[in-house]
């Protein structure tokens, strides 16, 4: 069984800014035109599609779902009646791009199922990316039983163990590319309460030159600049419960609040033009 993350989404209400924020600070390109907007439409960073999608009514802000690209997308539907029957599958996905599937894992985090020979999965999802100095290497997951969410990604998406570490609070699984980071809930804070999509993380050629483009966009689009997560009243609860990733060394946040992290690349890949 091979699975392969390939996407990311959001929603937000500054879908300019925020595709601007991605592309300048970390270098993506767009894949995809939108349905409906020919200007708009998903950015990668090689590897990962971002949907930068437009809120709508009774959608927050924030991290929505991901998804898998699979060879075999029979077995997978099929492993997950078979041991997760409980689990809902659908498919009324028609006004969603490149989505065939979509479903849940035990913390109800939502991740779409597609393929590459099916008609929805067009442009740039369609070929095999490209090496750049800054890509996401991480996805995190807030669950009470974090056992049960590695084993479900185990089972259905054959996902492996990840090599980097193992403890109580937090574990890893992987597709070789990009690492789900299993986070257990706790009652630090009403964040670390939520179950679901926690954050994303990019590895970086360098956290000291990431850090300057992240100053260097806040100087020329002030209206979009990246947040501090530590400031305000609960700020520092944010910045410790960030502190907490296993691979995040630096913390803050998009234009619209969405908290990721950054680590620096052990081994630097070559970047093609």
């Amino acid at each position: 069984m091979s699975a392969k993350i390939r996407h990311l989404a959001l929603y937000t209400e500054n879908q300019n800014q925020m595709a601007a924020f991605y592309q300048k600070v970390f270098g993506m390109k767009r894949i995809t035109r939108s349905f409906v907007d020919p200007n708009k439409g998903h950015i990668s960073d090689g590897v990962i599609g971002l949907a930068v999608l437009n809120r709508r009514p009774s959608f927050a802000a924030a991290l929505d779902h991901f998804g898998f690209e699979v060879d075999d997308v029979g077995n997978i539907l099929d492993t997950m009646k078979q041991k997760y029957p409980k689990t809902l599958v659908t498919k009324g996905l028609e006004q969603v791009a490149f989505a065939v599937f979509r479903s849940h894992d035990p913390a109800g985090a939502q991740f779409d199922i597609s393929w590459k020979e099916h008609p929805k999965v067009q442009e740039g999802y369609k070929d095999d990316g490209w090496e750049q100095s800054r890509q996401i290497n991480h996805i995190a997951i807030r669950t009470s039983e974090p056992e049960q969410v590695a084993e479900f990604y185990h089972e259905v998406f054959g996902l492996k163990e990840g090599k980097n570490f193992r403890d109580e609070d937090t574990l890893c699984v992987t597709d070789g590319r990009v690492d789900l980071l299993i986070r257990r809930t706790t009652n630090h804070s009403y964040i670390s309460m939520r179950q679901g999509l926690d954050h994303f993380g990019f590895a970086v050629e360098s956290l000291e030159n990431a850090k300057k483009d992240l100053a260097d966009f806040a100087t020329s689009f002030p209206d979009a600049a990246p947040k501090d997560i530590a400031g305000g009243i609960f700020g520092h609860i944010t910045k410790e419960d960030m502190d907490g990733c296993r691979v995040g060394q630096y913390s803050f946040s998009d234009p619209d609040g969405i908290v990721l992290d950054l680590s620096e690349r052990v081994t630097r890949p070559s970047v093609s033009s």
